[in-house]
Order: structure tokens, then C-alpha cells, then sequence
């Protein structure tokens, strides 16, 4: 298993109208290569409900690419800056498309490990906003979240954003199916009145949970 140290998310979020058209683009554009040279970088694509749900616009499209060191990100985005014709018009032809779109940069802490029956099919992401000068301990509360799941149980992706908001977490774990992500979410949930969630809680300011079907998985 390769040992990825961080994440770039590229969160589009669609117009109200057009954004069943954009399906087949952004999986296009998700599999072909930035440069001449056939550079790829291993990811996945997920479509689902947007985070802001007051905020205007359709679903959220979210492109995700993992990289080994901080010198892949700068190739990565040196790539995003000499992309071929193709490429190019393409992306330009998606984001006319798009209420917005974001780059968010994640430092990686614990990489995951999914161990469904099947090939996962949803992402579930969880945001934890930490409150000033408390983000070491949410991080050490869900690394010992993560460290005590039985032997059989998928391991979430454990990351630090380093864009954006300063003391964001992010918890992502795959899934088979919808059906799935709700049962993890239910086995979490049973444990809220534990004195060890009681007390990671006067360290959160928010929690934020979207789960959002995998489009296509290069990882």
C-alpha cells in the first residue's frame, strides 16, 4: 500500500441546470493526463450533495489526487499550468458549467485502508472544525478513534487541511454502498455519551458529514 502523504480536492460545485451533463466530462478529464509526457496521479471522483446546503447551486463534484511527497504537489500543479489543448478546453468547458470551484490542500496522517467485500462504491467524508488551539486534540482523539476498530473494519483516511480554514479535519472512509456508510455512521453514533467523545467534544466547534457515490477510482 503506497504511503501518501498528501491531498488536493478539487471541489466543483455544478449550476442547478447543467450539472447532469457534466458526469461523463469530469470522468474524462479525471482520467486523462495533464502533459504530453502521460503523467497521471492516482485519485478517485465522487459526486454527491454539496457541503453548504443554504449555499445556491447543484451537486458537488470532487476530484481527489494523492501524492507521495510535497514535491509531487508542486509537480502537480505545475502541470495544471501546462496542461495539453485537450485537456484545457475541457476543464474550461466544465467550470462554464460550475457554481465555483475550490482547491484544498490536506496533510495526510493516517492513510486508509478499505477492507469491504466489494468494491467501494460512496466516500464518507466527516469535517471536524477544532476550536482554537485544540486541533491536536481532536487529531489524537481520532487517531485513537481509528486505532480501536475491530481488525476487520475499513481504516478511514485521516488528514490535516493546510488550505482554507486553519484547524479542519478530515475523516474519509469508503464504503460498498449507501446502505453501508449508514451502518458505519449508526456503529460512530452509538458511542456519542462515552466519556472519551464527551470529552473530545469541548475541543470541536462543528462536525460536518457527506457521503457522495465514487464516479471512478484510480487508486
Amino acid at each position: 500500500m503506497a504511503n501518501y502523504k498528501y491531498g488536493m480536492n478539487l471541489i466543483r460545485v455544478s449550476n442547478t441546470t447543467d450539472w447532469s451533463t457534466l458526469v461523463p466530462d469530469v470522468v474524462k478529464e479525471f482520467n486523462m493526463p495533464m502533459q504530453n509526457s502521460g503523467k497521471q496521479y492516482p485519485g478517485v471522483i465522487t459526486f454527491g450533495p454539496r457541503w453548504n446546503i443554504n449555499d445556491g447551486g447543484g451537486p458537488a463534484f470532487i476530484t481527489t489526487r494523492l501524492f507521495e511527497s510535497v514535491e509531487e504537489v508542486e509537480d502537480y500543479n505545475q502541470a495544471g499550468m501546462n496542461q495539453i489543448k485537450e485537456r484545457s478546453e475541457l476543464v474550461n468547458s466544465i467550470h462554464e458549467r460550475c457554481r465555483s470551484f475550490t482547491f484544498v490542500l490536506s496533510k495526510i496522517l493516517i492513510n486508509a485502508e478499505y477492507k469491504g467485500s466489494g468494491k467501494p462504491g460512496v466516500l464518507s467524508r466527516t469535517i471536524f472544525k477544532a476550536k482554537v488551539g485544540k486541533i491536536d486534540e481532536v487529531i489524537r482523539f481520532l487517531t485513537s478513534y481509528i486505532e480501536s476498530l475491530p481488525s476487520d473494519a475499513s481504516v478511514p483516511q485521516l488528514s490535516e487541511v493546510r488550505t482554507g480554514p486553519i484547524g479542519v479535519v478530515r475523516l474519509v472512509t469508503g464504503y460498498e454502498n449507501a446502505a453501508e456508510a449508514e451502518l458505519g455512521y449508526d456503529r460512530s453514533r452509538s458511542n456519542w455519551e462515552s466519556p472519551e467523545v464527551q470529552k473530545a467534544s469541548e475541543s470541536i466547534e462543528s462536525m460536518t458529514r457527506n457521503v457522495s457515490r465514487i464516479l471512478d477510482n484510480s487508486i
